[in-house]
């Protein structure tokens, strides 16, 4: 999308002053495989009760003056395939990773039943950061970046419940990573099946600071079909709750509409509110979302 044109179609779509909107990605079929070796970077640990995680730092990673480090997040998916798709987005900095299991409710358990759990999560990560790469500086989490793949966004939805922590959230990105259950008020024979209030609800701080651009949020999804809300309709009651217009984007538009398996269909962005839609009903639309995370961060990058 030319300059010019990314500038009138954000004020229409938007409402707000003229910016260029982020070119979402093609999404095609992308085989990995786990590098051998793997990427230099120190790994270690960070334990809180059962839970275990890893915090990745790059080898050429050092403190800055000021002790602010910026760190990121991740939930869900084997660590060696995040760390990679990480740092082919760039990152140069600290990543905290959750691989926990299976199932939505094996994110959320950790942060539903302890609200501190993520405090102290960040500040066992700082101290490595201090012993491994500064020789002890005192730091502070300065900014954090927070990213799921399909089950992760149980925990981001748990923590975006709570202000002291979505606050110092940069951005948020879901691949493929939403999912509620359904209203029973709203699935009675002859009603719009619509996602179940309270699963979509504490998601309305953080989504309307993003379309106010003071924040990232990007949801891509596919329509794979569930039993349950899919990360379709769940795209769409966050579409909803922020006002932004959905956009059908014709195919040959740009690259990412031209993916004969999985094409970018539409899209809603309002401020820094994205959520992009790609075709797809199968289990590999559904892990292609994850497997392009990077180049939705170069896009955001190229965007902001």
């Amino acid at each position: 999308m030319k300059p010019v044109i990314a500038i009138l179609f954000a004020a229409i779509v938007t409402g707000a002053a003229p910016t260029e909107l982020p070119a979402p990605p093609p999404m095609p079929r992308r085989a990995i495989t786990r590098p051998d070796p793997e990427p230099p970077g120190r790994r270690i640990d960070i334990v809180d009760g059962e839970y275990k995680f890893m915090l990745f730092i790059p080898p050429a990673y050092r403190v800055p003056d000021d002790g602010a480090v910026n760190l990121t997040v991740h939930f869900h998916t084997v660590p060696w395939f995040i760390i990679d798709e990480h740092l082919r987005r760039g990152l140069a900095e600290p990543l905290l990773l959750g691989a926990l299991g299976e199932g939505s409710s094996t994110y959320a358990r950790p942060f539903a039943t302890d609200l501190d759990r993520f405090d102290r999560l960040l500040n066992m990560s700082l101290k490595q950061i201090e012993a491994h790469c500064d020789g002890g500086t005192p730091t502070r989490v300065a900014r954090i970046d927070v990213t799921s793949f399909s089950a992760g966004y149980g925990a981001v939805r748990e923590l975006v419940k709570q202000e002291r922590y979505w606050k110092q959230f940069r951005r948020i990105i879901l691949s493929d990573s939403l999912y509620a259950g359904w209203d029973p008020a709203t699935t009675q024979p002859g009603a719009t099946s619509r996602p179940a209030v309270e699963n979509i609800e504490p998601w309305r701080a953080y989504v309307e600071s993003a379309a106010r651009g003071e924040r990232t949020f990007v949801l891509t999804h596919s329509l794979v079909p569930t039993r349950y809300a899919n990360t379709d309709a769940c795209g769409k009651a966050l579409i909803e709750m922020v006002g932004a217009k959905v956009v059908d984007v014709p195919k040959g538009s740009s690259p990412a509409t031209e993916d004969p398996e999985y094409p970018l269909v539409r899209r809603a962005d309002k401020g820094r509110f994205h959520v992009w839609t790609y075709a797809g009903e199968d289990a590999g639309a559904h892990m292609t979302h994850v497997r392009h995370m990077a180049d939705v961060w170069k896009a955001l990058d190229s965007a902001e």
